[in-house]
């Protein structure tokens, strides 16, 4: 095995140079990793015995995965009068660059023979769209659906592959890591932008009856803003539990997990100390 660090910033160097394309790099940034996601699947595939050469090319192929979901993620609805322009080109291409990431996972897979794997990552693909649908259509009517499709769309995928290689204990690891960095990550959106899909479906659970563009008291605001604290304090508590259960060997690992808790903490801290 090598060592982590080692291992990552390998891996890291290897998908940039998988995933480049330079007609793409021409009009797209530059594909963006989840580096807490590289390391969960770095650390799942370090405790197997299997060989260098396929531990990168399992590590690489999930990631090339999970780059697609989050590339297609960004596509945005087309504006009347745009057809023609700079932007219907841009989405096209970012559907284009998320189907090209898709090919090289196949490619990458078909190359080890791992057909059951193909399978596996099938199936988490198939509940994370299903799960993103939910969410988008804002048809979730209650705070444990939508956390339940939160933790589907974050984490899915290493769960998947955690049960098929037999390493169950990296999967309430990576849900309640993945789970509470994406609710972390809604919060700073909406109180920096005013933008978030999660703010918008508690607002729906919370007011079933304003329409999509029902607009909000301030008192309503702090409603939902507080719903927002519950499920990252619910979530960070989560995580610790999980932490004292299962504690990572490797100290890359509990040094990350202390400083998403730590960044995490103030919110956490101060819904407990309201409620």
């Amino acid at each position: 095995m090598l060592k982590l660090p080692t291992l990552l910033a390998e891996l890291k160097d290897l998908i940039e140079t998988k995933a480049n394309h330079p007609y793409l790099q021409m009009f797209l940034e530059k594909p963006k990793i989840d580096e807490d996601k590289l390391l969960l699947l770095a650390g799942l595939f370090n405790d197997m015995e299997i060989t260098e050469a396929d531990r990168k090319k399992y590590i690489i192929s999930t990631m090339l995965v999970q780059m697609a979901l989050d590339v297609h993620e960004t596509v945005t609805n087309s504006d009347p009068g745009e057809q023609d322009g700079s932007r219907l080109k841009n989405r096209q291409l970012t559907v284009l660059a998320g189907d090209y990431y898709s090919g090289l996972y196949y490619q990458l897979l078909a190359e080890v023979d791992n057909i059951p794997l193909i399978r596996v990552l099938a199936s988490a693909i198939k509940d994370v769209n299903e799960h993103k649908i939910l969410l988008y259509q804002k048809s979730l009517t209650d705070l444990g659906g939508l956390i339940d499709t939160l933790t589907a769309i974050e984490s899915s995928l290493i769960r998947k592959v955690a049960d098929n290689m037999g390493i169950p204990s990296w999967k309430e690891l990576a849900a309640d890591i993945l789970l509470l960095k994406r609710l972390h990550r809604e919060k700073k959106s909406y109180l920096e932008g005013g933008q978030s899909i999660i703010f918008e479906s508690l607002k729906k659970i919370s007011y079933p009856k304003k329409d999509k563009h029902g607009h909000l008291s301030n008192e309503q605001v702090t409603v939902v803003l507080n719903k927002m604290d519950q499920c990252i304090a619910s979530a960070h508590a989560s995580l610790r539990r999980t932490l004292e259960m299962n504690v990572p060997e490797h100290g890359i690992f509990l040094s990350r997990i202390e400083e998403i808790l730590n960044y995490t903490a103030v919110t956490a801290k101060s819904f407990v100390e309201e409620g």
